[in-house]
C-alpha cells in the first residue's frame, strides 16, 4: 500500500480578492501612461504583486503533500518517514493555538527511538507527528487516514 493524502485549501479567499484588486489597480494604471515604469517604486510594488500571486499558486492551486503512507512508515509534511514500529500507539488530541482549539491525530513514539526531529517538530504547540483532523483535508481523507492508523497502532479516542 502507498497512499498519499493532499491538504485541501479552498483557492477562493480573501489573499485572491486582494491580488486580483491590486493587480487591476495596477493595470489602470498602465493604462493611464506606460511611463509610470520610469519609477523605482513601480517596479518593487510590481515585484511584491508577483510575488504575491506565485505564493498563492503554490499555496492553493500546486497541490500540497500532507502525508505517504506506506506498508512500513509515515511520512507527514516535510519531515522524515517514520517507521509503524517505532510508534507506540495513536492519540486523538485537542491542541491550542492562537487562541483556537484544534484537533489533531497525534502519533505517540516508543521511547528511545533514533529520530531527526526538524526545527518545526521542535518547536510547535502540536505533537512531534500530528495529523490534523481540523478542516485542512477533506472529510473522506481524515477518516481514511484515521481508518489506516487505527489498523497499523493502537488509537487512543477522545471521549465525546
Amino acid at each position: 500500500m502507498n497512499r498519499i493524502f493532499y491538504y485541501n485549501f479552498k483557492p477562493l479567499n480573501l489573499w485572491l480578492l486582494f491580488n486580483i484588486g491590486i493587480t487591476l489597480l495596477i493595470c489602470s494604471c498602465f493604462v493611464c501612461g506606460w511611463r509610470i515604469l520610469i519609477y523605482p517604486q513601480m517596479w518593487i510594488i510590481l515585484g511584491c504583486v508577483i510575488f504575491s500571486w506565485g505564493v498563492w499558486y503554490y499555496k492553493y492551486v500546486h497541490p500540497q503533500i500532507m502525508a505517504v503512507i506506506t506498508d512500513e512508515s509515515i511520512k507527514i509534511d516535510h519531515t522524515n518517514p517514520v517507521k509503524w514500529k517505532d510508534i507506540d500507539h495513536a492519540e486523538e488530541r485537542i491542541v491550542w493555538c492562537w487562541f483556537k482549539q484544534y484537533r489533531v491525530l497525534a502519533l505517540i513514539p516508543k521511547e528511545n527511538i533514533n529520530y531527526q526531529y526538524n526545527w518545526l517538530q521542535k518547536h510547535n504547540p502540536f505533537p512531534a507527528f500530528s495529523i490534523p483532523l481540523y478542516g485542512l483535508l477533506t472529510a473522506e481523507d481524515e477518516k481514511e487516514i484515521t481508518k489506516i492508523v487505527s489498523k497499523k497502532v493502537k488509537l487512543i479516542s477522545m471521549k465525546e
